[in-house]
């Protein structure tokens, strides 16, 4: 028992403490020569996809899979005095095998699989929209590697460091293979392991297994601490709207200064557009199911970009962000070339003069509000910087949250920050890619308003993408309607939406009812869907394949208030209603008899008319004003599909639903 608990003989002061700094120098600055080369093989591995990214991935975690003594013996090849590296080495006095530097390659060649599967996992979490919001605000590649990718892959390269340096503590086989077993040159701890138990040295085996135990648990706790220490420590209030002391900032210099509000409103001023505003905008580009191809000329200040998920919309955006680079084409602001595919002009996304700001708002979460404002304030002085940020911080009412985290601000506020940050760099153009679809119904009309209310101050053109229709009225003077990569419609917001053109450009704007139509005489149609015959009034133009009626353009009014000149009155009976807080939808059909089924006309009731309405008896009378109509094309339907149609329906007696043709 006492000679068991005895300290190994050899070992201590005066003894043989080789394998201990061997296995130290020899594991450490493995972990400094894969560290950074996994992370920049994460980063280039990472753009890669299919069969390439899966060939990268077999052969960079082969040394994890493949058994040690295998990957000696392939860098012996190598590496070896005959082999294709070790030959010209030799040439030149360099002898690796059997050497202290074979230690270093075998713990970084086993290492190196586990620093580059965790930094890979680390940046894959990132979210895409960070790096690419940072190049927006002028930020170089470098910046964006040192400010936002590597703080935020921090715990997975924190974990991939610790595992390699572990990992090249206890390597054994393959060191065994290239740098043999040396006492006191490649002798590590786990050769002088093996050692001691080929020597039947217990005692010293069991010393040296308790040595790289504890260094890798050292190691592991070290590393836990080091990320805990450079995570930024995020303050938990009570409630955000709670005013808070600001404390001096990184980037924005010191906000406590007594007479910070009066500087925050000093360096409040509106944006100044110089000159007329002008987008010009031809791109074509091949997508999955279709090609983009969207040709677009306008000096409005405010665009609305409207259309279903998928139509293209987001793409024409990211095209003119720099965010993809379209097949071909061009696009200019403001008389300046951002991209010339002829010409070979492609400016870069940070030298484009845009602000974005996208649906999840892309704020950084390892800056603190102030920090994420003036992000792109760089190239300022820092008192030029910290006045712009206070001004932005002002304008918004996010002043009192300077020094707070994104993760402690509601979804409005974020929003704000968000717009904050995009401003601040005085873009030509700002940028908005569905920024209210993750809100509530009740927030969003709050944050529409108060994004007026901005932009209606601050004075910056401003580009929207959005499917919301109301949100597109709201925000925009001109609205540009895209399907399928093609713009179907663009004008005054009021233009289109009260005199479209087009089938779907009609759906878009919140009209429920349509119908197929066959042309009777000049101004005369028979609706196919309802089987109901409408007066116009005024000529039908060529190629007209639909009618449509919006939902409140329609009269449902008892069954005795027939006018005996008025066009267009049906008497209708009630099929079933929707009531809302406000309103009622009521579904009706015409009552005559009809040789099948007919769609249903939605007509929008207010409340009270509804209660009034619901104690006359039925059929009700349903009116359609003939200047309401209106007489749409549908471009996806040709005429021998409309003439098929057609065909089918007379032969059933009915015609399939157009909601489903749509």
């Amino acid at each position: 028992m006492t000679a068991a608990l005895a300290w190994p003989m050899g070992v201590g002061l005066g003894g043989d403490w080789s394998p201990l700094w061997l296995s130290l120098r020899s594991a450490g600055l493995a972990v400094v020569i894969v560290a950074p080369l996994g992370v920049a093989t994460a980063r280039r591995v990472r753009q890669w996809q299919g069969r390439r990214r899966s060939l990268a991935d077999l052969l960079l975690l082969s040394p994890l899979v493949l058994p040690p003594t295998v990957v000696g013996f392939l860098l012996l090849q190598l590496l070896g005095r005959y082999g294709p590296l070790g030959s010209l080495l030799h040439r030149f006095g360099i002898e690796v095998v059997f050497s202290w530097p074979a230690t270093v390659i075998s713990a970084a060649v086993v290492a190196f699989p586990l620093m580059y599967r965790s930094a890979l996992a680390a940046l894959e979490q990132i979210d895409p929209t960070l790096p690419q919001v940072a190049r927006s605000l002028g930020a170089s590649e470098w910046r964006v590697l040192r400010r936002i990718t590597l703080p935020l892959a921090l715990p997975g390269l924190v974990a991939g460091i610790s595992l390699s340096f572990a990992r090249a503590l206890g390597e054994f086989g393959t060191t065994l293979m290239l740098a043999g077993n040396i006492p006191g040159r490649t002798q590590t701890m786990p050769l002088a392991i093996f050692a001691a138990v080929d020597a039947d040295r217990t005692d010293l085996a069991w010393f040296w297994t308790g040595l790289v135990l504890g260094l890798n648990g050292l190691s592991l706790l070290l590393m836990q601490r080091l990320e805990l220490q450079s995570w930024p420590r995020r303050r938990r209030c009570r409630s955000v709207h709670r005013p808070i002391p600001l404390p001096p900032c990184r980037d924005v210099m010191d906000m406590g200064s007594p007479d910070w509000q009066a500087e925050a409103r000093h360096g409040f001023t509106p944006n100044h557009h110089q000159g007329p505003f002008r987008l010009e905008l031809d791109i074509q580009r091949r997508l999955g199911e279709f090609s983009l191809d969207l040709g677009l000329a306008s000096g409005c200040s405010r665009i609305g970009i409207l259309g279903a998920s998928g139509s293209g919309k987001s793409q024409m955006l990211r095209a003119l962000a720099g965010l993809e680079r379209p097949d071909g084409g061009r696009i200019a602001l403001n008389g300046r070339v951002l991209f010339d595919h002829q010409r070979g002009i492609d400016v870069p996304l940070g030298q484009r003069r845009l602000g974005l700001v996208f649906q999840n708002y892309a704020l950084f979460p390892h800056l603190t509000v102030a920090q994420n404002v003036g992000f792109g304030l760089n190239h300022l002085r820092a008192e030029q910087r910290r006045l712009r940020v206070l001004g932005q911080l002002q304008r918004v009412g996010l002043l009192a949250l300077a020094d707070v985290y994104p993760a402690e601000l509601s979804g409005g506020q974020q929003q704000r920050v968000a717009l904050s940050r995009a401003l601040a760099i005085e873009p030509d153009l700002l940028l908005l890619d569905e920024p209210f679809a993750a809100q509530d119904t009740y927030l969003r009309r709050q944050l529409q308003q108060q994004l007026a209310d901005l932009l209606q101050d601050c004075r910056v053109p401003c580009l929207l993408v959005t499917h919301d229709l109301d949100e597109a009225y709201r925000l925009s003077d001109d609205l540009v309607v895209i399907d399928r990569g093609r713009i179907l419609a663009h004008g005054p917001k009021y233009e289109v939406f009260d005199h479209p053109q087009e089938l779907v450009v009609a759906r878009l704007s919140g009209c429920k009812n349509f119908s197929l139509v066959r042309t009777l005489s000049a101004g005369r149609l028979w609706a196919l869907d309802w089987q109901l015959e409408l007066n116009l009034e005024r000529p039908v133009p060529p190629g007209t394949s639909h009618v449509g009626v919006r939902a409140n353009h329609l009269g449902l009014v008892p069954g005795d208030s027939r006018d005996p000149h008025g066009p267009n009155q049906w008497p209708v009976t009630l099929i079933k209603s929707s009531e809302g807080p406000f309103q009622v939808s009521a579904y009706v059909a015409p009552a005559a008899p009809a040789a099948g089924p007919r769609e249903p006309i939605q007509v929008e009731v207010q409340r009270e008319a509804w209660q009034r309405l619901s104690d006359c008896p039925q059929p009700w009378l349903l009116t359609m004003a003939p200047e309401r109509l209106m007489l749409l094309r549908d471009t996806r339907w040709g005429a021998g599909d409309r003439e098929q149609a057609r065909e089918r329906r007379d032969r059933r007696g009915t015609w399939p639903s157009i909601r489903s043709q749509g």
